[in-house]
Parts: C-alpha cells; structure tokens; sequence
C-alpha cells in the first residue's frame, strides 16, 4: 500500500461533495415524491424526507426558502421539490438541498383555485367595477417594501406625475401570514380619506408564490373596499383571485401605476386648451354684443329720435284703445248681469206678490200670520191687498188636512 493516497474522512466527504456539485445535471434537479418524517425547527428551517414506492432521500430547506412557500407542507404530500445534491461534509450524509417546492402538479392548489373562484362568483364578490379616477388626490399601495413592484409603481408615478401623493400600507407578499397581511394593509389604506384608488400586488413569481393573492380574505377585503382597488399581481399571464375581484386588472405594477396615474404635462396642457377656448368663445360673443349695438346705434331710429318717439306714442295708443275696449265690455255685461239680478228681486218683492192677486194677513200688533194654526174666532186681524188694507174678525177657523 505504499505510494497510496490516503484520505481524511473529511477530505473524503469533501471530494464525494464537490463530485457531485459538479455534476450539471445535479446542481438543479427537480424530485417528485411524498413527504415523511416532516419536521419545521425553531430556525425556520426545515427538515423532512421524500419517497416513493422503492427509495427514500433526506431533504433539507433553509428558512430563506421556506419563508417563500406559498403553502405549509405536511406529512403525506405528493410534491415536486426543486434543489441541488450534495453531501454534508461533517456528517457524510447525502441530501437534496430544496431551493422550492410545490404540490405534485400544481393539481391540488388549481382545484383550489378552481373552487375559490366559483364560491366567491357565486356570491358576487367579482363584481366589483368601479372607474379609476382620472385624477387621484392619493394613490394607495399595498405590497412589499422592499420589492421591485413597489420600486417600479414609484418610478412610473414620479415620472408621469412628480407631485402625486403615494401612501405605502406594506404587506407580506409571499409565505406564511401573506393573506393576512395583505387584506391588513387594503384596509388600513382605507383609513385616509384623501386615498382614491389602491393598487395591491406584487412582481412575478412562481404558482406558489403567488398563491397569497388566491385567498379567501384578501378577496373580501378587496370587495369591501370603499375605494377602487387595481389589482397587479405577477407577470401578464398570471391570473389569481384577487384579479377577479378587483374592480380594475393590470397586467404588471407598472402598468397599474400608468392606469392611476395621469401625466402632469397632458393635464397641463389640457387645462391651457380649455383656457384658451373660453377666452375664445368669450371674445367671440364681446365681438356679437358689439356688433349688435353699432347696428343699433346706426339705425334710422336712433338717428331719428323722433320718428322713434311717434312709434311708441302709436304702439301706447294701441294699448290704451285696446284697453278701453276691453273696459266698455266687461262694464257693460256686468250691467246686464245687475239688470237681471234686480229684476228676479223685484218679483220676489212683497209689492209684487200683491199685484200677482196675493193679500197679506197680520195680527193685531202687526205680525204677519203665516199658518191658519195661529188664528183663533173672534181674533182681529188687519189685511193687505193690492189698493189698500183692510180690518176683520175671525168667525171660524177651518183647518185643511
């Protein structure tokens, strides 16, 4: 055995380790298999194995990775883990290191997805269509702070519009307590009444990462919201549940910031167009006016006062004859009318009665006797007909049925 090279045991598991990091084919490898023996540490890291029917394989993934995860693994999970190989030099153990994860097929989490939309349609939650206003006084944003979507919504709005108010509510936007927290910040954004319009979402990702804007809650909240929400979730091509029910879809945040936003320049010189066509339009009716009053000014009646003068004396004596007129008339129907009245007066009057052949009974104190029940024989009555009066006594009194 002299001459042999001969190795440490940590030489050795470094040389195996460098092997296979080497190996194009191991440095990203996707695995299928389901979970075992699934262990989450204190650290945030995670420990679990993956298998299937013949062979088992130790897995580990740090907690920079797990936080990532748009869903929380258990025992039992048909998954595809995404990773390199390598072997753990103080141990000598070989395992895969998982960079990402998700269910076998992304089938359980689209069945999901599937459910949620049809549950939340069913309800009307999508049908949230509120305009964006032209001219927000505050934009509202709901994303990570420290993300490249909350970095392009500020670039895109300061260029169009330097002096627009934005108020950032930051928000997980990936991982445990991401629905949570974004509802959170949708509502709190709704505190400022200056807040017009609220742009939610995040950069692109994969399905998992972006499976926090599939929630439940986030939806209502988004439905809920007092104001307009645009929602800007991934790349064009993603599609989540808070798309549908927000009242607006951008296809990326910068796009959401460009639908929010107006350019200042357009708007200025818009504000100058209207100024000048009301100036305009100002000036072309002082000009009519004017135009008018020189024609007046240069007519005959106004040359000629006095022709002017004898038109209104005619049109006043038009008025005046059309008014006496009219008086004559209604005086004389109005005469007609007494005329008449008077008349039906006079035939009703006592005298007349008289001359129709009428006589008129009173008693002794002068009372007119209207019933045959108020005299008695031997009453003296006096009696008026037409010529003169005349006295009696009553000799007998006949009543009439």
């Amino acid at each position: 055995m002299a001459g042999e090279t001969v190795y440490t045991v940590t030489r050795l598991n470094e040389y195996a380790s460098g092997i296979l990091k080497n190996d194009p084919r191991l440095r990203s490898i996707r695995v299928s298999g389901e979970i075992s023996g699934f262990k989450r540490h204190s650290s945030g890291h995670l420990y679990f194995n993956l298998k299937d029917e013949n062979a088992v394989v130790a897995c580990v993934m740090f907690r920079s990775s797990a936080e990532k995860l748009g869903f929380e693994p258990r025992e039992g999970m048909s998954v595809i883990v995404r990773g390199s190989v390598s072997i753990y030099p103080r141990d000598g153990k070989y395992q895969l290191y998982a960079e990402g994860m998700k269910a076998s097929g992304e089938g359980e989490l689209y069945r999901q997805f599937l459910l949620l939309k049809a549950k939340l349609g069913a309800e009307g939650v999508f049908e949230n269509a509120r305009p964006v206003p032209q001219l927000p006084r505050m934009i509202g944003v709901a994303t990570s702070d420290t993300g490249a979507a909350l970095h392009d919504i500020v670039t895109v709005t300061r260029r169009r519009f330097p002096g627009m108010n934005i108020l950032l509510a930051p928000c997980r936007v990936q991982g445990e307590g991401a629905p949570k927290s974004i509802a959170a910040s949708i509502r709190a954004l709704q505190r400022f009444k200056e807040c017009d319009v609220i742009i939610v979402g995040r950069g692109g990702g994969s399905y998992e990462d972006l499976s926090c804007f599939n929630d439940e809650g986030v939806a209502r909240a988004i439905f809920a919201s007092r104001v307009p929400v645009v929602s800007a979730v991934g790349h064009e091509t993603d599609f989540t549940i808070a798309d549908f029910a927000a009242d607006l879809r951008a296809p990326t945040p910068s796009a959401a910031a460009e639908i929010c936003c107006p350019v200042f320049d357009e708007l200025m010189a818009n504000v100058e167009y209207y100024r000048e066509s009301v100036s305009d339009t100002a000036e072309d009716a002082v000009m009519t006016a004017r135009r008018s009053l020189n024609a007046i000014t240069a007519s005959a009646a106004m040359a000629n006062p006095a022709h002017a003068l004898s038109l209104v004396r005619e049109r006043l004596g038009a008025l005046v004859s059309g008014i006496d007129s009219t008086a004559k008339t209604a005086l004389m129907s109005a005469e007609d009318k007494l005329s008449g009245s008077v008349e039906k007066l006079r035939a009703l009057s006592p005298g007349a009665v008289l001359e129709r052949g009428y006589s008129i009974v009173t008693d002794g104190e002068g009372r007119i006797i209207k019933d045959i029940a108020a005299l008695s024989p031997d009453d003296a009555v006096g009696i008026r007909m037409r010529g003169g009066r005349a006295s009696a006594v009553i000799t007998g009194v006949a009543l009439e049925n």
